[in-house]
């Protein structure tokens, strides 16, 4: 989405020859596969520790980083191998995403127009918030898997409560959505007075009868 967003603003008359349906099919299955690859690797290692204690985990889901440590055999292999796949499946990303917005700002603050400089930081804001969020969270859970009493909290941040969020952080953004959202409202007020005038209606006319 950043590269998208960054191709659009500093290169607008090459963006529909570039993102072509072939290019984008790419940019969609390409994270599927590298996240597969790197996730079969610390689980792998994981994989291979021996477990003769406690089988109860100290978390709310079967995570790497309390499983490697409950293990009976020396978890420090696995631990550097989950270190090392964390910081290749979340700081390389995370890096590259800033990278990209760091090149939109800076072709932003060029832009005269206040309007403009608004629409496009209001555009971009959303998506840099989540990602931030996100990538943020699973650095501090994974780069370091020793884990802490933080962890719990912040693996819920990202695997419950970002993805929770994102569909109201990006569809508020929406101009058909903010567009559906006041029609409702202007409905539900519409069917609030007809409602109202419908009862003084009738009250009036028990009125008139008595």
């Amino acid at each position: 989405m950043a590269f998208d967003r960054d191709l659009a603003i500093n290169n607008p008359l090459r963006y529909p020859s570039i993102m072509n349906k072939a290019f984008c099919i790419e940019l969609a299955v390409a994270p599927w596969i590298i996240g597969f690859v790197l996730a079969a690797i610390p689980t792998t290692v994981t994989v291979e520790l021996e477990f003769c204690g406690p089988n109860e985990v100290n978390h709310f889901f079967c995570d790497l980083a309390p499983i490697q440590n409950i293990a009976c055999s020396n978890p420090c292999l696995s631990n550097l191998v989950t270190s090392s796949t964390a910081i290749l499946a979340t700081m390389v990303p995370f890096l590259t995403i800033l990278g990209f917005y760091i090149h939109i700002i800076a072709t932003i603050s060029k832009i005269k127009s206040t309007v403009g400089k608004q629409k496009a930081f209001s555009t971009c804001s959303s998506h840099l918030i989540v990602a931030s969020l996100f990538y943020g969270s699973a650095i501090v859970v994974y780069v370091r898997p020793k884990g802490s009493q933080h962890d719990k909290f912040l693996a819920l941040v990202y695997t419950v409560i970002i993805p929770l969020l994102n569909p109201f952080i990006y569809t508020l953004r929406n101009k058909d959505v903010k567009a559906a959202l006041r029609k409702s409202k202007l409905l539900r007020v519409l069917s609030q007075l007809r409602f109202s005038k419908t009862f003084v209606d009738v009250h009036s006319w028990k009125k008139e009868l008595r």
